[in-house]
C-alpha cells in the first residue's frame, strides 16, 4: 500500500513539473513580440530558396518577402507554386525593406 502512494507521488511531480516547463515555441525566432501587420488567407503564393533558407513571395507582389517562421520540411523547395494562410508581422527598423515574418497556420501545394 505504501510503495503505491510512493509511486502515486513521483507521477504526481513528475506530471507537475512538466507542465511547469517553459513552453519551446519553435517560432521565438519569429518575432514573437511583433504585431499582426495583416492577415493572409489563401493567397497563391511560390516559395523561393536563398542559401540555406527560404522565403515567399505572394502572387502579384513586386518587392514584398515573407521569412516563413515555420515552413514545413515537404514544403522547402525552391519555386515550389503554394497556397497559403497566415499572419504577416510587422518587422523592425533594422530589418530589412519590404520583409516580414510570417506565421504560416495553413499551406497546400
Amino acid at each position: 500500500m505504501q510503495h503505491g502512494f510512493i509511486i502515486i507521488t513521483i507521477l504526481f511531480f513528475i506530471t507537475v513539473i512538466n507542465s511547469c516547463k517553459k513552453d519551446t515555441n519553435s517560432n521565438a525566432h519569429c518575432s514573437p513580440d511583433a504585431l499582426t501587420s495583416r492577415e493572409i488567407t489563401n493567397e497563391r503564393a511560390t516559395i523561393k530558396k536563398l542559401g540555406s533558407g527560404f522565403y515567399i513571395i505572394e502572387q502579384g507582389s513586386i518587392d514584398t518577402k515573407l521569412i516563413p517562421c515555420n515552413l514545413e520540411a515537404e514544403f522547402q523547395v525552391g519555386d515550389l507554386e503554394v497556397t497559403v494562410s497566415g499572419d504577416a508581422k510587422t518587422t523592425l527598423p533594422e530589418n530589412t525593406c519590404c520583409t516580414e515574418y510570417f506565421l504560416i497556420t495553413k499551406i497546400s501545394r
